[in-house]
């Protein structure tokens, strides 16, 4: 019996450290994705960086045909380096989602307009605002992600991971509310956006590169006037000033932001014709914001493709 004991007490024990070193194993190689992921992630922060630079340096070149080249191709090459870095995050974030073993949840249905205009625009703002709290909790364990590596804190580094996945899809999952309210209030007035995409006109580079750099000015104070329009339905509902009037003047500046963001990749399709002769092949417009990408750790429009386009 005592034998039998033994032989049965060393199986549980052998049982046991299997288990202990199996999740010991685990531990490591999720603090190992992480901090694969967290080099990413700041190599593209820095990759952003380098391409705002190579636009300035663009308007810079602009009569000095030979250094402008020169700028144009580096700014192509460092918008590609960023795209590589971007799949690699995305390998990043799977192999993470592997070794935790997180499930996301299925998205809830979202909730359809009710044709009432005040009812649609509040509803429109309670879930941006949520949207906009989602982004700053995935920010904040993204830092805590990266406290936990340097802690060599394992328990932490599971909560952390574990809350920013969670997160992140809980923040899709607003996006996918608000987009649904916006189509809402645009039904709601009869919006009907107006304005096409024209391609720039020009016979060197410097013309298109003119184009493109005029554009992108134009899009990012669209993006600062949304902030201010939105603000101004907030107004309205508050009683200051006309609802109808705040909302169109809203979705009037998405739709003109909508259009430029396709005027700039235009822009830069005939850059790259001018530089290679023949026709750009670049990914096409929100490539960058698929759908099986909206719950990515990053909500920019830094290589001028909108997040904020769908349902234009």
């Amino acid at each position: 019996m005592k034998t039998q004991c033994g032989i049965f007490g060393r199986v549980w024990w052998l049982a046991a450290l299997v288990v202990c070193a199996a999740a010991t194993s685990a531990r490591a190689e999720l603090a190992g994705d992480v901090t694969q992921f967290l080099g990413d992630f700041d190599r593209l922060v820095t990759q952003r960086t380098i391409i705002a630079t190579d636009r300035e340096q663009m308007g810079t070149n602009l009569n000095n045909s030979e250094e402008l080249r020169k700028t144009v191709r580096k700014f192509f090459a460092d918008r590609a380096e960023a795209q590589l870095i971007r799949a690699l995050k995305s390998v990043d974030r799977r192999e993470m989602k592997i070794t935790l073993g997180f499930k996301p949840e299925k998205l809830s249905k979202p909730v359809k307009g009710t044709g009432d205009l005040l009812l649609d625009a509040t509803a429109y703002l309670a879930n941006y605002d949520a949207w906009k709290v989602q982004q700053t909790l995935v920010a904040n364990d993204i830092a805590a992600m990266r406290m936990a590596v340097t802690n060599s804190d394992a328990a932490g580094l599971t909560t952390a991971t574990t809350s920013f996945f969670t997160n992140s899809r809980l923040r899709l999952q607003k996006r996918v509310q608000w987009q649904v309210d916006v189509r809402s209030m645009k039904k709601d007035i009869g919006f009907k956006g107006t304005g096409k995409a024209l391609a720039p006109v020009g016979e060197v580079l410097s013309d298109f590169v003119s184009a493109f750099l005029a554009d992108r000015t134009a899009w990012e104070a669209k993006a600062i006037q949304l902030d201010v329009d939105r603000d101004a339905i907030r107004s309205a509902l508050s009683g200051n000033g006309v609802l109808q009037d705040t909302v169109t003047k809203f979705l009037t500046t998405r739709r003109e932001k909508a259009v430029l963001g396709k005027e700039l990749f235009m822009d830069r399709e005939a850059m790259r014709k001018e530089l290679r002769g023949k026709r750009a092949k670049e990914r096409k417009l929100g490539a960058e914001f698929s759908a099986k990408d909206l719950d990515q750790d990053e909500e920019d429009d830094s290589l001028e493709e909108s997040s904020d386009a769908a349902g234009e």
